[in-house]
């Protein structure tokens, strides 16, 4: 994944230190240029009028950028600010002040700034810190990782396979509400999802057959099963790559599982592989939040059912028939192919979440018009390869009361998603950009 774009605006008043502000504003530059970031100076000299601002501004948007930084070299002229955020009102904003050299009043810039922008009605973030600390600059590129993931995401493309599983109202979605958050839905039929997988050539499947039973730790179905399901993979394949899908998801049941003997199960595990999210039962806003976590860790997602409490352990388990990616075993010897655990047909890749800090997260259905985030940490604990589906047994940091009441207060759907690594301040970072109300223990 490319790393975040970042738009560097210069702002200045030259009644304060002109030597010093410029001293300052290469001192930044070159900072920014050592971290994870795609640098586009927008202005090689502090702007201090509204014309070069606009100017400047342009440059971002020919460039794309992800977010905007505007660099309070000193105090600046406010109406140079106003017209940045007023010229980029599509792009997020990060207003960055120094505290040192305090001759060039830089946080005097920025409060005044945010000042104004609040009444304007313009959201922003904003960075408080010394060029030369570590924590400044990661603040700094954190942020800018969470503005392209809502780039993305408002820019993403997901494919719908069929409607709702019978009976799943939590997981259900409203198209326009979902173009609201961002993504564009794709839809399209069970028939022709099943039109191309038995158009796929049963030699091209034997070898990815041959390869699975190589790679994995144990096969418990038989090759017409496994044909089938490489198959399916392939028919996922195609319409991701026609459609230019970011994430797909289907309706698995109950015309393909119980009607077909068929479950999608191996071929949404393969494209989360491969970058694709695959998500289970037709779960949009699932999806959309596997794809923010994706984005933010660079490892695929798993999204789980709420299947148990361990009150004793502080633990929950969540749990899915077995479309995880296979990045999330422990070990790929881990890994069974086994037909479907409660209906017994299809095929399977069943195996626990590897141990590992991880995030809880979920985007909801909006409330009173207003969408919500899920934002909790806990640690997924070691469990037996023989454990059917892909459970996952997570610790939680808060106590499991404030979790539950966290989840049955802030109306969280059924899915839960779970992300690899503590990315929770880049989650409440997230809340402010997309406006998602933070549900939290």
């Amino acid at each position: 994944m490319r790393p975040p774009k970042v738009g560097f605006i210069p702002v200045k008043n030259t009644f304060f230190g002109f030597q010093l502000a410029e001293e300052a504003q290469k001192r930044a530059v070159n900072a920014l240029r050592r971290l994870s970031l795609e640098l586009v100076v927008a202005s090689e000299e502090a702007v201090n009028r509204v014309e070069d601002a606009v100017k400047a501004s342009r440059r971002c948007v020919e460039a794309d950028v992800d977010v905007a930084l505007i660099f309070f070299s000193s105090w600046a002229n406010e109406e140079v600010p106003n017209a940045i955020a007023s010229e980029l009102a599509d792009y997020p904003i990060l207003l960055w002040s120094i505290p040192k050299p305090e001759s060039l009043i830089s946080p005097c810039g920025l409060i005044s700034a945010s000042s104004n922008l609040t009444r304007i009605g313009r959201k922003f973030g904003y960075v408080f810190g010394s060029i030369d600390d570590p924590e400044t600059l990661r603040r700094i590129e954190s942020y800018a990782r969470v503005c392209a993931a809502a780039k993305r995401l408002r820019r993403s493309r997901i494919g719908v396979v069929g409607y709702n599983c019978p009976g799943m109202i939590d997981v259900t979605f409203s198209e326009v509400e979902v173009k609201r958050l961002g993504p564009q839905l794709v839809h399209l039929s069970l028939a022709e999802l099943l039109d191309r997988c038995e158009s796929v050539d049963e030699g091209r499947a034997m070898k990815d057959v041959e390869e699975l039973e190589r790679r994995v730790g144990g096969i418990e179905v038989g090759r017409e099963s496994l044909i089938n399901a490489v198959r399916m993979y392939y028919a996922l394949r195609e319409l991701s790559d026609e459609h230019k899908l970011d994430a797909i998801t289907v309706r698995c049941w109950p015309e393909l599982r119980e009607q077909r003997g068929l479950i999608p199960c191996y071929g949404l595990s393969r494209l989360s592989d491969e970058g694709v999210m695959g998500a289970c039962e037709c779960d949009v806003l699932g999806a959309a939040t596997q794809l923010i976590a994706y984005w933010l860790t660079g490892i695929p997602a798993f999204n789980g059912d709420f299947g148990a409490i361990y009150p004793e352990e502080n633990a929950i388990q969540l749990w899915h028939c077995g479309a995880a990616s296979t990045k999330l075993s422990e070990s790929l010897s881990d890994i069974h192919v086994r037909s479907h655990a409660q209906v017994g047909v299809g095929v399977t890749l069943e195996f626990p979440l590897k141990p590992g800090r991880v995030t809880i997260t979920r985007i909801t259905r909006p409330v009173n018009g207003k969408f919500r985030i899920l934002i909790a940490g806990g640690e997924v604990l070691r469990l037996s390869p023989e454990e059917r589906g892909n459970p996952a047994k997570v610790r939680l940091d808060d106590p499991l009361e404030s979790f539950l009441a966290a989840l049955v207060k802030g109306g969280v759907e059924h899915h839960l998603i779970v992300a690899y690594g503590d990315i929770r301040k880049e989650l409440f970072l997230l809340s402010d950009v997309l406006d998602l109300e933070p549900i939290t223990p």
